[in-house]
């Protein structure tokens, strides 16, 4: 049996991942739980079956840490190996520069998508970065096992896919190897037990993981490095390699998957995939919940898969990836082959369903202006998603096409470095933490940096009013009964006059600020420290500040005002005491603190029963009458400013319905004898 021939460290950051279940006699803080470093697994069972030479692996470093430590858990590394991402380059050469200092005939090899693929750009990335030996290059396993056979005589002049400055300095680059095509040739790294060194160190702790059942995506989308970075071809892991993997996650009791294919559904086998995870959660209880990127055209195939996960695991909804409804934008990412339509449809299936969904909208992109923005969100709405719209900024990837410079003078863009932190993290950082940054998009042509901000805060109040559930009432009732676009009752309240509104206009003006400073590299988090001492998003931030303020009553009474106008403006002055009830009901049954006893709400018109219909799109005629409308408070209630917050950060999440409670309202009570007549 051959010795070791080198010591391996292997490093992939991850920023950090909680997992939560609300307990049921209460809420309580989520554990955390750590995230199996994938990437580095599949390099270190390729090279464990295929290098010339057995090599010592030493136990990855997967989690944020000092650059001391990190360098210290390297020690005596031969070769170390960083796979970096948008949010853990910066630390990753950190502790590889001090690794570098410690050891200077250390081997440091860097991969992943953070790596430039552009020769000119690799090369001024090299010589910024001069203790950065190599650079890969594409799909990493076999380039790295290759660069680990050849790393003693540092002579890398035949392997494919790697780029250097030789001995004498000069910068050398080579083309991509192949794809691999049969993917049975990579050795799965949890079942060949690539991570059982890290599960020895750290007994106690509790994993989630990433899993691949097939590499490849046929899209091209502009902001996105996935298909550029695996070409369009798909291949396949084998089907009894998977079963194994799924069995595996039972074993080892792993509660969350992250499949990372980029199109699930796409393939027929997926929803035979999908039936195997949901059997092995009914007989082992894990994995308890898989998200998934759902293929973007098969409709059919893709609403069996997610109807599937919703209904028989925890999930955290089924995401509906639009990004734009803007035709001419669409095209300008490449996303003109990818049917707008199909997204409608699962909308409205998943709705009458009851599963839960959330769009994806990007704001920023190229060729959209803000009015087209505005425009978009309301479509969206008026096609059924009450749930919520995830806003997410346009960041620029440095190997998608938009890194490009010239995709970027194209259309006008301009960029500004933004610090990266994740939401509800605390406000106090670690001394020893080394930021993390995005390129945000801060203007375009289309959008300059004036209509840029403008969206930036209109986007925040869309979020707070309409899907945070703090307007969502009487706006979606004033939508479906006038058939006024829910934008331009939003714009009522960002355009409301200080002097006459205050409260609503001091909302207003916090969010144009943090927006402002965004635009100057600013992080996109609100610190509270009276709440919980977090960083907060903006509709969040808007709702807690109302609270501390103790405005949440004036600050309805002002929204009254403002859509009361807005109703005579447009004449309809009949519908004042609708509205009315419709901000009342909404008051009463938003989730705040300090409310212990149910409130009953006697009403005129039945609202909670016409409301709910909007939801899933079943309409039930507004009536007159009288309608007991008993606001169920006293199930959850929070006592202190600190309980509700903790609630806030947590047991959302993505599913925005708990912002409301339930209402029980009779569907028969005493009525008029005629209906309320409908809107023009």
């Amino acid at each position: 049996m051959k010795l070791p021939h080198m010591r391996i460290g292997l490093v992939q950051i991850n920023m950090g991942l909680t997992w939560s279940t609300p307990a049921a006699s209460g809420e309580s803080a989520p554990p955390a739980f750590g995230l199996l470093p994938y990437s580095t697994g599949l390099l270190k069972s390729f090279a464990v079956a295929y290098a010339a030479e057995p090599h010592e692996w030493l136990v990855p470093v997967y989690r944020r840490l000092p650059v001391v430590e990190g360098a210290d858990a390297l020690d005596g590394a031969d070769v170390a190996a960083f796979s970096v991402y948008v949010w853990n380059v910066r630390l990753s050469l950190a502790i590889a520069r001090e690794l570098k200092r410690r050891a200077p005939e250390t081997l440091i090899v860097f991969g992943g998508p953070q790596v430039p693929e552009l020769a000119a750009a690799a090369e001024a990335w090299l010589r910024e970065h001069s203790y950065v030996d190599v650079v890969c290059h594409g799909e990493g396993e076999a380039v790295f096992t290759a660069l680990l056979d050849r790393a003693g005589s540092r002579d890398f002049a035949d392997v494919p896919g790697v780029s250097f400055l030789d001995r004498d300095g000069r910068f050398e680059t080579h083309p991509k190897a192949p794809r691999i095509k049969d993917l049975e040739e990579i050795p799965s790294p949890y079942t060949s037990g690539a991570f059982d060194d890290l599960f020895a160190a750290r007994p106690d702790d509790r994993w989630v993981m990433i899993w691949e059942t097939n590499r490849g995506c046929p899209f091209s989308c502009a902001f996105c490095d996935w298909g550029s970075a695996t070409a369009s071809k798909v291949f396949r892991f084998g089907e009894e390699r998977l079963a194994a993997e799924i069995s595996w996650m039972a074993e080892r009791r792993v509660p969350f998957v992250w499949c990372a294919d980029a199109n699930f559904g796409a393939l027929k086998r997926d929803l035979d995939i999908t039936e195997q995870i949901v059997a092995s959660y009914r007989r082992t209880g894990y994995p308890s919940s898989m998200t998934v990127q759902s293929t973007k055209n098969a409709t059919e195939r893709a609403y069996r898969v997610q109807k599937l996960l919703q209904t028989s695991m925890s999930a955290f909804g089924v995401t509906l990836a639009l990004q734009s409804v803007n035709e001419s934008t669409l095209g300008h990412i490449n996303r003109a082959n990818i049917s707008s339509e199909s997204y409608r449809e699962l909308q409205r299936r998943f709705a009458a369903d009851g599963v839960y969904t959330y769009t994806d909208l990007i704001l920023g992109l190229p060729g959209e202006s803000y009015a087209e923005f505005a425009a978009g969100v309301s479509r969206v709405i008026a096609d059924g998603q009450h749930n919520h719209i995830q806003f997410h900024n346009c960041s620029v990837l440095p190997n998608a096409e938009m890194g490009n410079p010239a995709y970027q003078a194209r259309f006008g863009m301009q960029l500004k470095p933004q610090i990266i932190h994740n939401v509800h993290d605390v406000i106090e950082e670690e001394d020893w933490e080394v930021q993390e940054y995005l390129d945000l998009v801060v203007g375009t042509e289309a959008m300059p940096a004036d209509d840029w901000l403008a969206t930036k805060v209109f986007a925040w109040m869309v979020d707070f009013a309409y899907f945070d559930r703090v307007l969502q009432i009487p706006l979606l009732v004033l939508h479906a009964r006038h058939g006024w676009p829910v934008h331009e009752m939003i714009e009522k309240l960002v355009d409301a006059d200080p002097d006459a509104y205050p409260i609503t206009a001091r909302l207003v003006a916090a969010l144009r600020e943090q927006a402002l400073e965004i635009q100057h590299g600013g992080p996109e988090y609100f610190p509270i420290a009276e709440a919980g001492g977090l960083l907060w998003p903006g509709a969040q931030r808007s709702l807690i500040s109302l609270v501390l303020e103790n405005s949440v009553e004036g600050f309805y009474a002002e929204i009254g005002d403002l859509l009361g106008a807005m109703l005579d403006e447009r004449d309809c002055p009949q519908d004042r005491i609708l509205l009315d009830e419709a901000l009342t009901l909404n008051r009463a049954a938003l989730t705040l603190p300090f409310q212990t006893t149910d409130q009953i709400l006697m009403l005129s018109h039945n609202l909670w029963e016409h409301y709910q219909s909007l939801l899933v799109d079943r309409p039930v005629a507004i009536e007159e009458g009288l309608f007991v409308h008993r606001v169920n408070c006293s199930s959850r209630s929070w006592n202190s400013i600190d309980d509700w917050v903790v609630h806030l950060s947590w047991a959302q999440g993505k599913d925005k319905r708990a912002y409301l409670r339930t209402v029980i309202a009779p569907r028969r009570a005493q009525r008029a004898t005629a209906h309320v007549a409908p809107a023009a």
